[in-house]
């Protein structure tokens, strides 16, 4: 394959994955809509629920993939070089709001509250809380729940695994099934259940 042929290809590619992000924004935007008009409800970051349609095989894997930090001191620093690109920008668009992230110890990972600008009139059209780019979580509020931010604690161990990669196969899955439906929300809706059922006290008999 010649380098112009290969320089079309990958230009059509990308052409096609930002058509994609922008049906996914679109049926997000709708399914927002649809939850103020009371036509559906609620779907809190650490809820969980049967897909309106089922998920492909493929698509159900990835449903339940919810990975755990990186446990070796290497592994740490090659998880952040992998997702660095998407942290950089995530640093970028919280400075532009005017806020400075702090870091999460727990959740091993950076979070900006009172996300404003252009990033939170964002999340407020698509109707949603936060957002998550590399290891930056950006959060409309000035106080995110824990659910929330372990929710997006979630998004930040995908991208440590799929490093730049997880935006386009985010963008496809959005497209495809909707926000709601997402096969990567799924799986963090089920971390951040996990991970509040871990903080509550264990009664004794």
């Amino acid at each position: 394959m010649t380098r112009s042929r290969t320089s079309r290809l990958a230009g059509a590619v990308w052409t096609a994955t930002l058509v994609a992000g922008a049906v996914g924004v679109v049926r997000q935007r709708n399914e927002a809509m649809r939850v103020r008009r009371g036509e559906l409800q609620p779907d809190g970051p650490d809820g969980d629920r049967i897909p309106a349609s089922p998920h492909a095989p493929a698509s159900a894997l990835i449903a339940n993939w919810v990975p755990a930090p990186p446990r070796t001191l290497a592994g740490q620093w090659a998880a952040m070089a992998w997702s660095a690109p998407l942290t950089v920008v995530g640093l970028a668009v919280a400075y532009a709001s005017g806020v400075r992230p702090r870091w999460d110890a727990d959740r091993r990972c950076m979070v900006a509250t009172g996300v404003g600008g252009p990033s939170g009139l964002a999340l407020r059209l698509v109707g949603a809380g936060a957002n998550t780019v590399g290891h930056v979580v950006l959060c409309r509020s000035e106080s995110p729940s824990p659910a929330l931010l372990d929710h997006e604690a979630v998004h930040v161990r995908q991208g440590e695994r799929l490093g730049p990669l997880l935006v386009p196969l985010y963008l496809w899955l959005n497209a495809l099934h909707g926000y709601r439906d997402n096969p990567l929300e799924h799986a963090a809706r089920r971390g951040a259940r996990s991970a509040c059922m871990a903080r509550e006290p264990r009664s004794t008999a």
